[in-house]
């Protein structure tokens, strides 16, 4: 069993194109990118995902409200069987598009990147969030299950109890407080922001104090994991015993698995080193992806976690990191195609509780 549980995850990136140009942007998306997967391959993919024991489909981007399929879509997951989450950047938010989709998403996670003034900065928009906050009460007046994914970076700590305080206030359901990524937009114009191990333990512990103070009326999910928790659990990051060849479905083997708008199918995350990919849509079925990683790349993909692992555990320091964001550095400093030096702030040790990471939206 992989870092996500029970809770099989397909993320689908089915278009590159988004309204913004944001400048945390992990897949450099914009309103001039033309990537786009088409709705008809998506829903025999979909059947073939949810024959892998796959149970939640998530659609991120781009801006997924841009991708005209995308109700069609997400009536088809549904029709599968399949739990289905929409990640958006929440300006498109209009009474038209959400009758499209409000029967047919079970969560709509909507991104919140501060105080107004910084999450404008953030997005390169000077209207970004009155034009998503003045969507909200159509939310609201729909019924619809909504949260809200905060990007934590080295300088914005302070502003998680307004966003926290924000999320409470307009009836959310969720905060996702997920680390600043180092790829895209990023690499460029938020170098030096990853956030560390002061961050991420200060995070964990904000959100467990306001999970309380809140009685539990949001549900508070930090994306860092701790590495006291690996010891106890390190199925958490794929090491569970698995042997060689892999057996079972792919849902029970990888999770989460990666669609990106030109068909790649990678590991965990966006951007992952192709040396790891299982394919590509346009040119293989999931089925024979599956194949493909039982036998020779997932076991590959389980010696680089447990390098990674043996690394991060072997220095006798308890710190949270962004276990995602280590793999998939580690794996292109493995590339001898693609080297990369990552600026990783040095380890800290914390006392503070661990959190588990939620791996369910990307954005």
């Amino acid at each position: 069993m992989g870092p996500t549980g029970k809770t099989q995850v397909v993320q689908i990136h089915p278009t590159q194109r988004c309204n913004l140009r944001c400048r945390h942007c992990y897949s450099s998306s914009s309103p001039n990118a033309t990537e786009t997967l088409k709705a008809d391959l998506l829903k025999s993919t979909l059947d073939e995902l949810a024959g892998e024991d796959y149970n939640w489909v998530s659609f991120s981007g781009g801006e997924p409200l841009m991708y005209k399929p995308l109700p069609s879509v997400l009536s088809h997951a549904k029709q599968v069987g399949m739990n289905t989450a929409v990640v958006s950047n929440g300006m498109l938010l209009t009474p038209r598009r959400l009758d499209a989709i409000r029967h047919v998403t079970d969560l709509l996670v909507i991104s919140l990147d501060g105080t107004p003034t910084s999450h404008n900065r953030t997005r390169n928009s000077p209207n970004a969030f009155e034009a998503m906050a003045t969507k909200l009460p159509e939310l609201q007046a729909r019924g619809i299950s909504f949260g809200f994914r905060f990007t934590l970076t080295r300088h914005n700590l302070d502003e998680l109890p307004w966003v926290a305080e924000f999320a409470l206030n307009v009836g959310a359901k969720l905060l996702q407080i997920h680390p600043l990524e180092y790829a895209g937009n990023a690499r460029e114009q938020m170098a030096g922001m990853t956030p560390g191990g002061v961050e991420g333990a200060r995070a964990s512990y904000l959100a467990q104090e306001m999970q309380q103070l809140f009685g539990g009326q949001v549900a508070f999910k930090v994306d860092m994991v701790r590495t006291e928790f690996l010891h106890r659990q390190p199925e958490g990051c794929f090491l569970d015993g698995y042997g060689e060849p892999l057996h079972g479905r792919l849902g029970e083997l990888l999770s989460p698995l990666v669609i990106e708008p030109d068909g790649t199918v990678v590991p965990t995350r966006y951007g992952f080193d192709r040396s790891y990919a299982l394919g590509n849509l346009h040119q293989q079925r999931i089925r024979d992806m599956a194949t493909g990683w039982r036998t020779d790349t997932g076991p590959r993909f389980h010696a680089l976690c447990r390098q990674l692992y043996d690394s991060m555990c072997s220095n006798g320091q308890d710190q949270f990191f962004n276990w995602h964001e280590r793999l998939a550095a580690h794996a292109q400093q493995q590339s001898p195609a693609m080297p990369l030096a990552l600026p990783f702030p040095a380890p800290i040790s914390v006392t503070q509780p661990s959190g588990a990471s939620t791996l369910g939206c990307e954005r």
